[in-house]
């Protein structure tokens, strides 16, 4: 192990004995394991268990505390019981720790004695030096309210640019207070240099001056609290609302501040140095928002990852939009949180386009191919249907549009550019027909457009005019879909939530090439597929090989031209399956091709041998058979015959050897008895035997191997013979390792892995086929135990469950103590073993007893 290796199991073992050893005992081993403890803590890939903070928390060793004051894993409840000790290590080491909350950072600062020597060295000068300045940036917050005026001092000079100009007054008038009269204004002066130092930078050219004067004057607080007043501050500071205020810059989500909001500073602050958006859309959340301070929220914030956190937003904010998507984002928002009713939304000012993008926003649905937990959010271009709360009322506001083609059809003319209201729209849409019909003018799609392949998103009128069919009911649906285009066609079957009967009459109306155009696309709902598939048409399954999220085996069956129901008759292969594989990358997509191994198409055996090799007899045995089988011995005998392959170079050597050559020309010259031998050939070929040998043949390349088997053979390892054989020789170790990484290897050989290798360390590397075989059963913590080296690697793999409290895994261990007779509750054995661990290269129970004899 290497010293960081070393670190991460030394850590991990001091962590388990706290949990292992009994409550009195722990209480002994933050003194008899001091230094390892101090290690450990040090560690930040490992979790203190919760019996080690208790233990150390309750030590009152001052280091120990010091050390869990910094690490990252302290609840904030033992962190403030910490500030409260008025240690001036711990303190700083919980000022300068990542994530500490202010209210602990306060609560430190709270418990400071400024008289003591011990706050100086340890906390006051760490802070002013600037080797260490980069520890404490993230503390200087609260340093505006630390009880040391030099450290008052560096806040305000470096925060300066973040603070409103009293809140700068008010850390000059902290720096009086906590000063001896003698030596105000020598403090005084030095702030005012700071401030003068950096004017460029934060902006507040005249304090430096004020401070200044303040520091002349006979009374330096009468001068700050008079500009403090001046400068939009009050007479007297407001703690509680300036930390609110200063927190804005940093990003705080907080509670408004007792007595509420003072706009009038907000406002100063926004002028003298703009919000974040963030900040911007944190301020709508308090009462009294002035609109315009909403609005400019509302048009910087509604499409960022910040609008979740917008407050109520009245729809005026947005009406006219500053963008014509910031409309779509609110209501869309708005709808979602509950601020506006439907009505009110198909009644808003337009344009309508834009509101209508609102209701397309909030029917995302999740597309089969996205994270298991995702979902494709707004402006997504899967739709699924409108929540329940808002379907009844737009099926209400389409309903004048009717069953009538070319009323739908106007409104898809008329929406792009229409300014008025939804409802206004819908009005027109039905004048506009009525009209149109008066004149003899039918009402006709406007440009017809084909289906894309693969398909793409729709945009702008189309996406407005679809969200609202698709929440029409199934007869307009009908009635309507004859009036479009190709290109809409594909875009209702492939990303709108069609019911199968809709969905059916498309492709009676329209014909296969609609069910063709619905499979080129990617990411479809699993019934949607279903019932592609469904269809047995030969160019449909062709799409949906090349799109769709089909499983191998209905990969097979297309390639082999089985119907779906198991029918009689054969599905044609389509000439665009051909061409697909005769494209597919063999590095990316090599299971696609192989699924033509069986299939018996001489067209799609050529492309599969085309694009990548068969590198077993097995493979190539399938291949003939499957040829005979569906077309005869002179099928096989073209294949071998053949001298061109789509994807290989003119001249090259036919992909199979010339030993397959030999057996199957054999098969062919004796006629009905060849095809017999063919299939003998194959079965002797995977017989358990000769499965064994060929995996275990080349230790080498066994992993290889194994993917060649896994791709070619069509049949499961032997596992009782593999088994059998390493139990009467060991198998070849780099066999052994490629079998242990299978979800279906055996107990046996798991075990034999473990008793021939060492564990690596599971934090370091990852140990993915130990953590499923000790999940799923087929290896039990005992045998890790046994049987797992080193030590040290095996007590870090496992001390994420004694740490929790598992019990298997505790009880296992302590069991395993109890049999070398090592004593939980001794501090010596505990000791003896730590220091045994790292260079320990046995088992535990080997360790364990090791140990029992040092220590006897």
């Amino acid at each position: 192990m290497n010293s960081s290796e070393s670190a991460v199991a030394l850590g991990a073992a001091v962590y388990a004995a706290y949990s292992l050893a009994p409550t009195e005992t722990a209480a002994k081993l933050t003194e008899r394991l001091r230094s390892e403890t101090l290690q450990a803590l040090g560690t930040i890939y490992v979790r203190p268990s919760r019996a080690a903070l208790a233990a150390v928390l309750a030590s009152g060793d001052r280091d120990l505390l010091a050390a869990v004051a910094g690490h990252d894993h302290l609840d904030e409840d033992a962190a403030l019981d910490l500030a409260l000790l008025g240690d001036p290590a711990v303190g700083y080491a919980l000022l300068t720790a990542r994530g500490r909350s202010e209210r602990t950072r306060d609560a430190v600062w709270r418990a400071a004695d400024q008289a003591s020597p011990g706050w100086r060295t340890d906390v006051v000068e760490p802070f002013l030096a600037e080797a260490t300045l980069w520890q404490v940036r993230s503390a200087l917050r609260s340093a505006l309210r630390a009880p040391f005026p030099e450290v008052v001092r560096l806040a305000v000079g470096m925060l300066a640019p973040l603070l409103p100009p009293w809140v700068i007054v008010d850390g000059a008038l902290r720096i009086v207070a906590l000063t001896d009269h003698a030596d105000v204004r020598g403090e005084l002066d030095a702030l005012a240099a700071v401030l003068r130092e950096s004017a460029d930078e934060h902006g507040h050219t005249d304090l430096a001056d004020v401070v200044d004067a303040a520091a002349r004057s006979g009374d330096p607080a009468a001068v700050l609290r008079a500009a403090r007043a001046e400068r939009g501050g009050g007479p007297e500071p407001r703690p509680a609302h300036d930390a609110w205020l200063v927190g804005l810059r940093f990003g705080d989500e907080s509670e408004t501040p007792p007595g509420g909001v003072d706009w009038e500073a907000v406002r100063g602050e926004a002028a003298r140095s703009p919000f974040t958006t963030r900040a911007k859309v944190e301020l709508t959340r308090h009462e009294g928002c002035p609109p315009d301070l909403v609005a400019e929220a509302v048009r910087d914030g509604i499409r960022t990852d910040s609008a979740h956190r917008l407050g109520p937003v009245p729809m005026s904010a947005a009406i006219p939009p500053a963008d014509p998507g910031d409309l779509a984002a609110l209501l869309s928002h708005g709808l979602d949180a509950g601020w506006y009713g439907i009505e009110d939304v198909l009644d808003c000012p337009g344009p309508a386009g834009e509101v209508l993008h609102a209701l397309h926003r909030l029917a995302p649905r999740r597309a089969d191919g996205a994270d298991k937990g995702g979902v494709f959010h707004g402006s997504g271009a899967y739709r699924g249907r409108l929540p329940g709360a808002f379907a009844p009322a737009v099926a209400r506001f389409v309903a004048p549009l009717g069953d009538d083609p070319e009323a739908w059809v106007s409104l898809y003319k008329l929406v792009g550019r229409f300014r008025g209201s939804c409802r206004e729209l819908v009005a027109a849409a039905v004048e506009h027909a009525s009209e149109q019909r008066a004149d003899g003018t039918p009402v006709a799609w406007p440009k017809n457009l084909d289906a894309k392949f693969p398909a793409e998103a729709p945009e702008g009128a189309r996406r407005q005019f679809y969200i609202l069919l698709a929440a029409a009911p199934e007869r307009v649906q009908r009635a309507v879909i004859p009036a479009l285009d190709a290109r809409a066609i594909q875009h209702l079957t492939v990303y709108y939530p069609l019911s199968p009967a809709v969905r059916a009459h498309v492709y009676d109306v329209c014909g296969m090439p609609a069910a063709v155009a619905n499979a080129a696309h990617w990411e479809m709902p699993a019934e949607v597929v279903e019932g592609l598939l469904d269809l047995d048409d030969p160019d449909v399954n062709a799409y949906l090989y090349d799109f769709g999220a089909i499983a191998q085996d209905e990969r097979v069956r297309i390639c082999a031209g089985r119907r779906r129901d198991g029918g009689a008759g054969e599905v044609a292969i389509s000439s665009a399956l051909v061409d697909l594989l005769a494209r597919t990358s063999p590095s990316r997509r090599r299971s696609w091709l192989l699924a033509a191994l069986d299939s018996g198409d001489p067209t799609l055996v050529r492309a599969m041998l085309g694009r990548t090799r068969l590198n077993t007899d097995v493979g190539r045995l399938r291949v003939a058979i499957g040829l005979w089988e569906r077309h005869g011995p002179d099928a096989v005998a073209a294949l071998l015959d053949e001298t061109e392959y789509p994807g290989r170079r003119p001249g090259a050597k036919h992909p199979f050897p010339a030993r397959t050559h030999e057996v199957l020309r054999a098969a062919i010259a004796a006629s009905e008895a060849g095809l017999a031998s063919l299939h003998e050939a194959l079965a002797a070929a995977r017989a358990p035997e000769e499965v064994a040998r060929y995996v275990i043949g080349q230790g080498a390349k066994a992993a290889e191997r194994l993917d060649h088997f896994d791709a070619e053979y069509g049949t499961a390892l032997p596992w009782r013979l593999l088994v059998a054989t390493d139990a009467e020789s060991p198998l070849p170790a780099l066999v052994l390792e490629a079998l242990v990484g299978r979800e279906d290897c055996p107990g046996e050989l798991l075990r034999a892995y473990l008793a021939r290798n060492r564990v690596r360390l599971y934090r370091v590397t990852g140990l993915e086929w130990l953590d499923t075989a000790l999940t799923d059963g087929r290896l039990r913590t005992e045998d890790l135990l046994a049987l797992g080296t080193p030590a040290a690697a095996v007590v870090e793999r496992l001390t994420e469950a004694v740490t929790a409290g598992t019990l298997p895994p505790r009880a296992d261990i302590l069991a395993a103590m109890a049999a070398a007779g090592f004593s939980p509750a001794d501090p010596d054995h505990w000791a003896v073993a730590l220091r045994l661990l790292p260079d320990f290269p046995g088992a535990l129970p080997e360790l364990l007893a090791t140990t029992v004899s040092i220590t006897s």
